[in-house]
């Protein structure tokens, strides 16, 4: 069965986001919101896999073999599993 699989890439809490910065300026500055963003990149991977549990350890294994985060920076995190 084939799987969308819903990837969060985005960097550690402890790392500085200036895109997250300037997106929180802007939203104060302009809309009056004083909220704080974390930027980050979502990917979709389509695997085929016999459960959204395995679709899910095989989409963080890839993006562990390809490098798809920065280890030292970056937290790799499955946000959602579906069925195609």
């Amino acid at each position: 069965m084939k799987y969308a699989v819903y990837l969060n890439v985005t960097y550690k809490p402890s790392i500085r986001d200036p895109e997250g910065e300037t997106i929180s300026k802007d939203l104060l500055g302009r809309l009056g919101y004083s909220v704080e963003v974390r930027a980050g990149k979502c990917l979709v991977l389509v695997i085929d896999a016999q459960s959204p549990e395995e679709a899910a350890s095989n989409a963080l294994k890839i993006a562990k073999e390809a490098r798809l985060g920065n280890p030292n920076v970056h937290v790799v995190e499955v946000l959602k599993v579906a069925p195609l």
